[in-house]
């Protein structure tokens, strides 16, 4: 049997968890949570998952940023694709681009919320892919 990928959310929102939940676990994914960024942390080292959705304004405005730099910043995890969720232009005005700004955020995507499952899944499965090409 193949082994199913492993999503990591780091999103201080349950229902957000749950709906991600809803989608991806059909399509295959084993789909794991965490609701603080020092959580976060705890579960990347632990569970060790293919890829993590991470959520900008957890604790505060930037911890995701903080949690992205630390996973990016630690040999043993640094190759785990980060997409970066968040609502931050909705509540702040502040528009992030993952061309113009993925370098300083340390992610692979940057995704504005709520972000529908068509366009979440398939960037999910992009840099999967991406990643198990340069792992093979």
């Amino acid at each position: 049997m193949d082994k199913k990928n492993r999503i990591l959310i780091i999103d201080d929102d349950k229902d957000l968890i749950l709906q991600v939940k809803e989608f991806l676990e059909p399509e295959g994914f084993e789909v794991i949570s965490a609701k603080t960024g020092k959580e976060g942390l705890e579960r990347v080292g632990l569970d060790r998952p293919d890829l993590i959705l991470l959520d900008l304004m957890i604790e505060s405005h930037d911890t995701g940023f903080t949690v992205a730099r630390a996973i990016k910043g630690s040999p043993a995890t640094r190759d785990i694709p980060v997409i970066m969720l968040s609502s931050a232009l909705e509540q702040t005005g502040i528009a992030y681009d993952q061309e113009r700004d993925g370098h300083w955020m340390k992610t692979y995507a940057f995704l504005e919320k709520p972000c529908d499952p068509k366009t979440l899944l398939p960037k999910i499965r992009e840099l999967l892919e991406m990643k198990n090409q340069e792992t093979d």
